[in-house]
């Protein structure tokens, strides 16, 4: 009952969200959250104020505001211009470019929120200022991310791995196996959103040639020396993440810091432009998500898969299940730990189905939907928007509605490539 209860607050809260954008859903999430601990759950404020996601507010504080210095002195602006005379003056080739590093960085170590980390506030920034599609520029970057996040090097490939170790599924191409299916299958919607907005666009009578950006643009302006030093400990903090494996906040504050010190930005500015109604957004929703596990709505809907599954579709249905829990839940933290485990169980009482198959659906279940902006990765993005709250809430409901829709989108692929093939 208090699972269902749970599970029909944060649904509200996401209707709310897309039908009243001016709305900040985390002051909704956050007062839903303290009304279901206290009343329903019987929970203590302290209680309650544990589940608060302070790492995630710490990273996305460090992250937004040293890009915010970054953007006050014009560092990526210069960033910008040089990119896009890297893609000859054609700026709508930049999301590939981004899907491509997003890819790289991802599987080379750091992982998925790493890698939007980095790369999302310099490329939103980009999209921005030559015109082309916030939105395709955040599904790109994430999907990209997130096409690489199953490295056997990078964090959630480590992760999967380990789990599955521990239910016997130790063979060792096994990583890899995942690793590449769920690349390609990532790879596929990524190239798939890419035709699609260049047709829309092309259709809508909107140039994606050269004079979509104005010449001022193209032009290159020498760097000043606050720029070269501010890209000097962007460099640095780079290294720091990739090299040294130190923690992003680490890094980020081994960046800001001397930029401040040494004055290379108006550090008042950056603070004031700082998305502060983002960052509330993201950990009030995060908030009532650690609220939502704690319920027992992820156990609710782990006894559900068997009931409707069958062998013939059983990687269709494990991918959108996962797909959905893992919208308003933690990919790699609970989806992956709680569904992983579940596979010999199903093949067990389903009589039948393929341990690898199932593995594959759950890893691409459980990330295609990551570009939602209750996810890591989709609040990254709409925190890298500049400073306009109507952007922002636009990009929310469209990252809403195409990261809801990856759900169906990952249970199709699932059951093509891997149900009709078995």
């Amino acid at each position: 009952m208090l699972a269902g209860i749970s599970l029909g607050i944060i649904v509200i809260i996401i209707i709310i969200g897309i039908i009243r954008p001016k709305i900040n859903l985390g002051f909704l999430a956050i007062g839903s959250a303290f009304a279901i601990g206290i009343w329903l759950m019987g929970s203590s404020d302290k209680e309650l104020v544990k589940l608060f996601p302070a790492s995630l507010f710490l990273m996305l504080t460090a992250m937004t505001y040293l890009f915010s210095l970054a953007n006050e002195n014009k560092t990526l602006q210069q960033l910008t211009d040089r990119m896009v005379m890297f893609v000859h003056g054609k700026p709508f080739l930049l999301p590939l470019m981004f899907f491509g590093m997003s890819v790289l960085l991802s599987a080379a170590g750091p992982g998925n929120i790493a890698a939007v980390a980095l790369l999302a506030p310099i490329g939103m920034m980009m999209a921005y200022q030559t015109k082309q599609s916030l939105l395709l520029m955040a599904i790109m970057i994430c999907t990209g991310a997130n096409a690489g996040a199953f490295s056997p090097i990078a964090p959630t490939g480590v992760v999967a791995a380990g789990i599955l170790q521990q239910i016997n599924m130790n063979q060792a191409n096994l990583p890899w196996v995942i690793f590449l299916a769920a690349a390609a299958i990532q790879s596929i919607t990524a190239i798939a959103a890419f035709i699609v907005f260049t047709i829309v666009t092309k259709k809508r009578g909107q140039s994606t040639a050269a004079e979509k950006v104005t010449p001022t643009v193209l032009v290159l302006q020498p760097l000043q020396r606050n720029q070269v030093l501010t890209l000097l400990f962007l460099l640095l903090m780079l290294l720091c993440i990739l090299v040294l494996k130190l923690p992003l906040v680490l890094a980020a504050s081994m960046a800001f810091i001397p930029i401040v010190i040494l004055d290379l930005a108006d550090s008042e500015v950056a603070i004031k432009k700082m998305p502060w109604d983002a960052i509330l957004l993201v950990t009030g929703v995060s908030l009532l998500v650690g609220l939502l596990e704690k319920s027992g709505a992820i156990d609710l809907a782990t006894r559900m898969v068997v009931s409707i599954s069958h062998p013939s579709y059983i990687n269709a249905v494990l991918a959108f299940i996962t797909g959905v829990i893992s919208a308003y839940s933690s990919s790699s933290g609970v989806v992956l730990p709680t569904f992983l485990p579940l596979v010999p169980k199903i093949i067990e009482q389903l009589g039948g189905g393929d341990s690898y198959r199932m593995a594959i659906a759950i890893a691409v279940g459980s990330h295609m939907v990551d570009v939602s902006p209750l996810s890591t990765l989709g609040a990254i993005c709409i925190s890298s928007v500049p400073a306009i709250s109507a952007l922002r809430n636009k990009l929310f409901r469209q990252l809403m509605i195409w990261g809801l829709a990856m759900a169906g989108v990952g249970a199709f692929l699932s059951y093509v490539l891997l149900d009709l093939t078995y």
